[in-house]
Order: structure tokens, then sequence, then C-alpha cells
């Protein structure tokens, strides 16, 4: 006698009865397939199908070729925040090839995403952007040299802050802002 039927009477003396496994089992359902997506058309000069302005859509894709590559580029630090004067808000702030990049996540009620997202930078000229411009071209002692990292993360931190409070000084809907900040609506 087989182990497995060994464990079969075993189970029968205590009332449980097994599976028949000759039993033809339910059909597997059909693999799923994934079909890749088209890209959805940004402009009715592009796509003559595109009847109204409904269909294209109000800001810049990442692979529509609108985001240039200084948003793209890879943090060097991030900083991840949630906004204590503004429900549903939660921002993230990063380095990029020694400019500060703040993207601002905010509530929104229409579309499948339910959220926009902002890109705040600071314009070209303004002081924040040399903050890190001269801290990375000072050629110090090597002490500066091991604080300079601290230094960037509290630079980075008090920009963020100066990038916030320009942004909800203008007006997002409008994309209307202090001339201070660029401002790219990214979803």
């Amino acid at each position: 006698m087989s182990l497995d039927e060994q464990l079969a009477e075993l189970l029968a003396q205590l009332g449980v009865v097994l599976e028949d496994p000759a039993e033809e089992l339910a059909p597997s359902p059909p693999p799923v397939t994934f079909q890749r997506l088209s890209q959805r058309p940004t402009s009715t000069e592009t796509n003559p199908e595109i009847e109204d302005d409904e269909d294209v859509l109000p800001f810049a894709l990442e692979g529509d070729g609108a985001v240039d590559e200084e948003a793209r580029g890879e943090a060097e630090l991030s900083l991840f925040q949630t906004s204590r004067e503004h429900y549903g808000v939660f921002y993230r702030l990063d380095l990029v090839t020694g400019t500060p990049q703040l993207r601002i996540f905010l509530p929104e009620s229409q579309g499948a995403i339910k959220m926009r997202c902002y890109l705040v930078r600071a314009a070209i000229g303004s002081p924040v952007r040399d903050w890190f411009l001269s801290t990375r071209a000072h050629d110090g002692s090597s002490a500066y040299a091991e604080t300079r990292e601290m230094t960037e993360q509290h630079l980075l931190f008090a920009a963020g802050e100066s990038l916030k409070r320009l942004f909800w000084l203008g007006e997002p809907d409008r994309m209307e802002f202090p001339a201070e900040i660029e401002v790219e609506r990214l979803l």
C-alpha cells in the first residue's frame, strides 16, 4: 500500500473524504494578454480626428517631448512633504544638476487620475538658482567640502519654502505666477 493510500485510509476513518484525483478539474481561464495602448494625440494639427479642444490635454506629458531634459534629470537629493496649509497637497523637492525643482501634487475632481502636478522652478536670474551654483563653485577647505552636502540640504529646504510660497501667491487655475518662478503643469 502506497503512502497516499495509507493517508486516505487513515483520513477516511476520521470521516474525511478526499477528492478523486481522476475527476476532471474545471478548465483554467485563458491567459491574460496586454495590449500596448497608442499614445493620445495632443493637438488637432497632428491628428485630424480630434474635433474639439476638450480632447487636447492641457498639460505636458513626459513622453510627448514637451517636458525638457532638466525636468527629467536624476535627482541628486530629494525631500518629500505633505502640506500643512493645503488639504491633500504634497510636495516633492529635488535638486537636479544644481537646480531646485518642486513638484506640487494636488487633488483634482476631474479626470481619471484625480490629481494635478505642477513643476515649479526658479526663473533664470533669480537668486534661488544662484544659491546652489555658488556653493558648488566655491573651492574651499576640506572642512567645507565635508559640509557641502549638509549645506545643500538646508539650502534645498529653504528654496522649497520659497518656491511653494511663490506658487501659492500665483493663480494655478489661470497659470499666472510671480516672475521669479517658472511653472509647468505636468498632470
